[in-house]
């Protein structure tokens, strides 16, 4: 009886992960088109064979393409998205399921490429590892802005530049995501602007059209302007500016920055240079992926 239990015990484990893979890729074919049987095979002897390099469970690997066929990503793409979301999750230290989420979210909030969006996991990373902010803290920021970045002329580096920086001196990610999207809307106002933000920009020595052109050609330049030239007034001026340009409720996220302008300048060019982030993500999945509990 021992003997025979010893002998049906992987026989029942094996089988039952057979049926999970299996399911799993059921809910693929749901979203994927396959044009032959041959395809969807193929796909399924693909995430079987990624599965042994990325110490990943097949059942996260098929939720990942599942829900990446879910956002239309093409099927050309699909094993690669979910081999990069794999790396993503073991080096930000969350799950697959998550990691895949973000980049879905992020292909199309900033209307990325693949590649695009490895360099912004890249410089993300780069900016945890080098900063007080973690990479999922800096994740979650700039999922929540999304779009809007790119409205207000920011690249997605950017705005991890400035969530890095912002959460860096213990703002929430709710906070300091809500600080960036209050900041880019007002220096993008242009015509726009109000009575009381005209009259702010004046005092600046600056115009609010001319700012939201400023923006769309050098975003990280123009925020620094900004916030340089509030940092040099009167420290009763700079309450009552930041206040007229931003509102009330962004006071506490913006204000800090103006004492830690060295910060962010160096965060903004950190993500400027691609020497300094480049293969970050990769360098970061390969030495966690060598522990022992994910080598097992």
């Amino acid at each position: 009886i021992a003997a025979g239990g010893a002998v049906a015990a992987p026989l029942a484990t094996s089988g039952r992960e057979a049926m999970s893979f299996e399911d799993g890729m059921l809910d693929v074919a749901k979203v994927v088109d396959f044009e032959t049987p041959l395809q969807f095979r193929q796909m399924s002897n693909d995430i079987l064979d990624l599965s042994t390099r990325i110490p990943i469970a097949t059942e996260g690997l098929t939720a990942i393409v599942a829900a990446a066929g879910q956002a239309s990503i093409p099927r050309a793409e699909l094993l690669g998205f979910a081999e990069d979301a794999g790396k993503m999750g073991i080096a930000f230290d969350t799950s697959a399921d998550q990691a895949g989420s973000m980049m879905a979210t992020w292909r199309t909030a900033f209307r990325m490429t693949q590649p695009e969006v490895r360099g912004l996991a890249d410089q993300i990373n780069y900016l945890g590892n080098t900063g007080p902010a973690n990479a999922m803290q800096i994740s979650n920021i700039v999922t929540r802005i999304g779009p809007l970045g790119e409205v207000a002329g920011m690249a997605a580096g950017e705005i991890a530049a400035l969530g890095s920086t912002m959460a860096g001196m213990g703002l929430s990610d709710e906070i300091a995501a809500t600080g960036i999207k209050n900041t880019v809307l007002a220096l993008t106002k242009g015509e726009a602007a109000t009575r009381m933000q005209r009259q702010a920009w004046q005092a600046l020595g600056l115009d609010a059209v001319t700012v939201a052109k400023q923006m769309q050609q050098d975003a990280g330049g123009t925020i620094l302007d900004v916030l340089g030239r509030i940092s040099k007034l009167a420290p009763d001026r700079q309450s009552a500016i930041l206040t007229q340009l931003f509102g009330s409720e962004s006071v506490g996220a913006v204000a800090p920055m103006l004492t830690n302008l060295d910060l962010l300048e160096e965060n903004l060019g950190k993500v400027a240079d691609s020497s300094l982030y480049a293969g970050s993500m990769q360098k970061e999945f390969e030495s966690r992926a060598a522990a022992a509990s994910n080598a097992v």
